[in-house]
């Protein structure tokens, strides 16, 4: 009885994993290698960022939401693992706020001492051309314009990959 409830149990739990995998790639809209669309985000500072400033450059889209407590521990590595990083260098970060309200994405911002530049999609325009759900979500579009790299959820030895990802696409 007992082998028969371990085996009932991994059978749920890896059919459970399969399940969240499957539903995770139904909600990815943009893959690796395909191009991606040209878009406009509204930044926190009022301007708006249109996709052809990017031309040419690698860039890592994040998408994240204040709320969320893996994303809160991604950004704990943003500044000195990427932006301190990669500065000087044909990068861009790109982090895409999900919250429903701007003012709660400025004081997270503040209270945290981030200072680099965000961008608000409250309205999920922006996301909704990458994802269907789930952050935080990361996308690396190479220079190339198309999508090199993409992560979902958090995890330090999956951000390690995508630091690599985005020095190996830097060279």
């Amino acid at each position: 009885m007992k082998k028969m409830l371990s085996i009932l149990f991994a059978v749920l739990f890896c059919g459970g994993i399969a399940s969240a995998q499957s539903d995770v790639e139904s909600t990815t809209y943009l893959k690796k290698g395909m191009e991606v669309p040209e878009f406009s985000v509204q930044m926190l500072d009022g301007k708006t960022l249109h996709s052809s400033e990017l031309e040419g450059k690698v860039v890592l889209v994040n998408f994240w939401a204040t709320w969320c407590p893996p994303c809160r521990k991604e950004f704990t590595r943003l500044q000195k693992d990427i932006v301190d990083r990669f500065a000087g260098r044909d990068f861009v970060l790109l982090p895409v706020s999900v919250d429903d309200d701007a003012d709660t994405v400025r004081k997270f911002m503040e209270k945290n001492g981030y200072t680099f530049p965000v961008a608000f999609d409250g309205g999920k325009k922006l996301y909704g051309m990458f994802a269907g759900k789930y952050v935080p979500r990361n996308f690396i579009i190479g220079k190339d314009g198309k999508i090199a790299f993409q992560t979902v959820g958090y995890t330090p030895d999956e951000f390690d990959e995508m630091v690599k990802g985005i020095e190996a696409l830097l060279k």
